[in-house]
């Protein structure tokens, strides 16, 4: 939400504040309620701060501790804050800001202190006793931190936009993040789509030296081996709770009022109940206002009807943005991408809608329950476990289920969703064989079978993504082969999917171009640790979606609600954009395109695709990563 960047001159030659200020100059939005400076010879760091506390502890301005040689920058919501201020008595948890509180517990655990910051954030550390820079990000990625490593200079920034204002730096476009959008838009933390320029991944810290040496550590990872078993299952609901709730009451050190886009599905419905809930318990939290999509056009997409039953229950007003208004691509102005990335939403134009009407109504921090799908929902199948833990008929209608669902005749569901995964948690060297499988780079003889070309559509040339040496295993399934048991892992590869992280650095963007603070409280590292540890039987199935999230609602959500919540897809609206509301506009990204002129794709057999499809003739098929690139390079390049 707020901002930083700066200079490291590793050359000697001094930083000059007009450096900074170009800097800064591209990000303001991030900076309404101040910018500081702060030059010290060749160190130079900027402040951009944007704080919806209440008490002004959220700001975000240098700490200078001039006797150890220390200066300390955080664009962060730090949670643990009593913790923070016990090992540093001269700190008052009350006035202290939440970058003072980090740095000191930094300052005493040293290098366990990243991993015992809770909360969102990205910070620099620069230590002129050890002439070293510090560069660090939240284990769950909600905010952003980038750089740039020359002979003579480091820069670092919030966002990609200010290094790129920085006189000197090349702007050339990375082949190989543009290779990972066009397979499904899954471009892996710490890729940029200019060269020269990296990202730092979630839980991860790099420090660089006077030389230029860069070297980079992950200092948190949820556990693999750790299991909760409870005798009784309603355990896991009840912890489940306890923790939403502690996230939600975090993100609510606000000012009055917050907001939450509020849809009648199970992850927004139970981030507004637990602070509808809060309130009604007497807790001195800010009222939330509720900023909902409605449908008229397209009613099997409106949720209005449950959204109404949260929003009266707790006495919580709403804003109706009409769906008609916000078809995606319709108005150009609407539908823009950041210089950063080619990322974006399609359907832009509803965010930017209820941003701009909780700005106007003076919305701190707008809440979201983006991760929610992937923490408690997502569809990972464990059958196994059911039968493990004794839950045999529960396990054979989960099978019946699945075999409606898939249309698979019983001999193949039981192969798919019992024999196979079984199989693949009993053998000894599977976990040896999926990291020998994943240390394989992509062999051009052959096309693979699994990593990141497989989801790129067929007008996509293979001989780019060859170019732009995409691996075979996608890092994130890499990095699963360490779960030893199939469900767990697919849990993994859902909560960390670089897509949903794309999402929440998106959404962390989008919110601050309005001067709203964001607040995800299903992206809590503490939920991701217990759902991870979790049987996964217990958090979602066919039969009972969601389930974990439900019934952990259970005296807090009206009762009618927890039975009417489902998953409601605004995707209706985006085809009827495609094949109507904005076709002419489409074909146009279509003709003469930036992308066929790259030799990214086939613009004939795009069109063809494209035409087929809004005449009836062919299935929907995933167009957005080709159109928002587009959009993109015609934009800014």
């Amino acid at each position: 939400m707020s901002g930083i960047c700066g200079i490291i001159r590793l050359d000697g030659v001094s930083v000059s504040r007009a450096e900074l200020e170009l800097m800064a100059s591209r990000v303001v939005y991030r900076g309404p309620d101040g910018i500081a400076y702060h030059c010290d010879g060749p160190v130079g760091i900027a402040c951009l701060s944007l704080d919806t506390t209440p008490d002004g502890t959220g700001a975000c301005r240098p700490v200078v501790v001039p006797e150890h040689g220390l200066l300390f920058a955080a664009d962060a919501r730090l949670d643990n804050r009593n913790d923070c201020a016990g090992v540093s008595p001269h700190l008052h948890a009350g006035v202290a800001t939440d970058a003072e509180l980090m740095l000191g517990m930094l300052r005493h655990a040293g290098e366990h202190g990243p991993a015992r910051l809770l909360g969102d954030f990205a910070y620099v550390l620069w230590d002129a006793g050890h002439r070293e820079l510090h560069l660090a990000r939240d284990p769950l990625g909600m905010r952003s931190l980038y750089y740039r490593i020359e002979p003579g200079r480091v820069l670092f920034a919030t966002e990609v936009r200010q290094i790129l204002a920085v006189n000197g730096v090349p702007r050339r476009l990375n082949a190989q993040a543009v290779g990972w959008h066009l397979c499904g838009m899954q471009t892996p933390p710490g890729q940029v789509f200019y060269e020269g320029i990296e990202g730092l991944k979630p839980a991860e810290e790099v420090v660089i030296d006077m030389a230029g040496r860069k070297r980079s550590r992950c200092f948190w990872a949820p556990d693999p081996e750790r299991r909760l078993r409870y005798r009784d299952e309603r355990a896991y609901a009840d912890q489940l709770r306890e923790l939403l709730t502690e996230a939600v009451r975090c993100r609510l050190r606000a000012r009055s009022p917050v907001g939450v886009s509020l849809s009648g599905g199970v992850d927004s419905t139970c981030v507004a109940s637990l602070a509808g809930w809060l309130r009604q318990q007497g807790e001195a939290v800010p009222p939330m206002r509720a900023y909902s999509w409605i449908f008229s056009e397209l009613p099997e997409c409106d949720e209005r009807e449950n959204i109404y039953r949260i929003a009266d229950h707790f006495g919580m007003p709403v804003r109706e943005v009409p769906a008609e208004e916000t078809y995606p691509l319709v108005e150009e102005a609407a539908n823009q991408p950041h210089e950063d990335d080619p990322f974006f939403s399609m359907f832009q134009p509803f965010l930017d809608r209820s941003l701009a009407a909780a700005a106007a109504d003076r919305v701190s921090v707008m809440f979201y329950g983006s991760r929610g799908d992937v923490i408690c929902g997502g569809a990972v199948s464990d059958v196994p476990g059911m039968l493990l833990a004794g839950h045999f008929h529960r396990a054979w209608r989960e099978l019946e289920a699945l075999s409606r669902i898939t249309s698979l005749p019983r001999a193949s569901t039981l192969s798919r969703y019992l024999v196979r995964p079984m199989l693949s948690d009993l053998l000894g060297g599977s976990r040896l064989a999926r990291g020998l499988h994943a240390a394989r780079c992509f062999d051009s003889s052959r096309k693979p079978r699994r990593g990141p070309i497989r989801r790129a559509e067929s007008y996509v040339f293979p001989g780019f993504l060859h170019r732009a040496g995409l691996p075979e295993v996608e890092p994130v399934r890499a990095e699963a082969a360490n779960w030893p048991r199939r469900a767990p892992r697919e849990r993994y590869i859902h909560v960390f999917s670089p897509l949903v992280q794309q999402g929440m650095t998106y959404a962390e963007r989008i919110t601050a171009m309005h001067g709203v603070g964001n607040a995800d409280p299903w992206s809590d590292r503490r939920i991701a640790e217990f759902i991870l540890a979790c049987p996964q039987y217990s958090i979602d199935s066919v039969i009972e979606v969601k389930r974990l999230a439900r019934r952990a609602m259970a005296g807090i959500m009206p009762i009618e609600a927890i039975g009417s919540i489902g998953k409601v897809s605004p995707e209706p609206l985006y085809f009827a954009a495609l094949r109507d509301k904005a076709y002419d506009k489409v074909l146009g990204l279509m003709t003469h395109s930036r992308c066929a002129e790259l030799g990214f794709v086939d613009e004939a057999m795009l069109r063809e695709r494209f035409e087929c499809f809004v005449h009836g003739n062919a299935p929907s098929f995933d167009l957005w990563p080709t159109l928002s690139l587009e959009i993109w390079l015609r934009r800014f390049w």
